[in-house]
Order: C-alpha cells, then sequence, then structure tokens
C-alpha cells in the first residue's frame, strides 16, 4: 500500500533528515568562514613577521590552515547533497574524498621524528585503499552515466 503507515513514517524521516542537513549545513558555514578567518590570519602574520619565521613549521601550519577549510567545504558540500536528497554514489565519492584529504592533511603536518615506521604503512595503506575506492566509483559512474549523444554526421567508430 503506497500511502500506508510505513511509507508516511519513510517520507516524515526523509523531511526530518533534510531539516536537519540543512541546519547543519548552516554550521558548516561558520566552521569555513573560521577556518578560513584563521587561514588568512596566521598569513599575515607570517607576511609581518609576527611568526618566528620562513621555516618548514609555519609552512606546515599554513598548508594545515588550508587542509583544514578545504575539508570543511567538501564535508559541507556532502552535508548540501544530504540535504537535497542526494543519494549513492555521489554521495560516497564526497565522503571518499573527505578521507583522502584528512590524510594528506595528516601528511603535511606529520613529525616524521615522532612517527613510527608501522603507523607510516597504515597510512600509506589507507590511500591506496581511498584512492583504489575512489577509482572504482569513477568507474561505476563512467559505466553508468549514459553517453552523450552523437553530432549529426558524426560516425559512432572515430
Amino acid at each position: 500500500m503506497k500511502g500506508g503507515p510505513i511509507h508516511r513514517a519513510a517520507k516524515g524521516y526523509a523531511a526530518f533528515e533534510r531539516i536537519i542537513a540543512w541546519l547543519l549545513l548552516v554550521g558548516m558555514a561558520g566552521v569555513i568562514v573560521l577556518a578560513t578567518a584563521n587561514f588568512l590570519r596566521a598569513v599575515v602574520e607570517t607576511a609581518l613577521g609576527y611568526n618566528a619565521g620562513w621555516n618548514y613549521s609555519t609552512f606546515q601550519a599554513l598548508f594545515d590552515g588550508i587542509l583544514a577549510a578545504v575539508i570543511a567545504l567538501e564535508l559541507a558540500h556532502s552535508v548540501q547533497q544530504m540535504a537535497e536528497g542526494q543519494k549513492g554514489l555521489v554521495q560516497v565519492r564526497t565522503v571518499i574524498l573527505i578521507g583522502v584529504l584528512a590524510v594528506v592533511r595528516k601528511l603535511i603536518v606529520l613529525e616524521i621524528e615522532d612517527t613510527t615506521g608501522a603507523f607510516l604503512t597504515g597510512l600509506g595503506v589507507a590511500v591506496l585503499a581511498l584512492g583504489a575506492v575512489y577509482a572504482l566509483i569513477l568507474w561505476v559512474e563512467g559505466k553508468v552515466a549514459p553517453e552523450p549523444p552523437h553530432a549529426p554526421g558524426e560516425r559512432e567508430d572515430e
């Protein structure tokens, strides 16, 4: 039965999910603004010489700020997809991309002297696994997506 209690409950939950997603998106906008402001403050302080100088740790901190803002943007994009009711591979691809960015961020801020080989191996395996899943998703999307129509007079075998 299409209008039964289970169907109504599912529609109600979908509406609830979208409302929460929109509220989270508003919160994410605040996080993105704060991350960007923090990054810009660090750039200005570095450029004006308030920080210790132009050493590797300064650049690590700056790149950490950039990646924090980019990860927040991607997370907001994922929440936006949820708010708009998009499901499936599009949302999974965004989550995998966030994972890749998080691992890259960890690699950039990593203090190599304080790191074990096992930890580095784990990060390497995580990068390979995330990359493989991302490539698989792109391959599946390419197989599922309809081919664009050919222009008039264009042969298919060209």
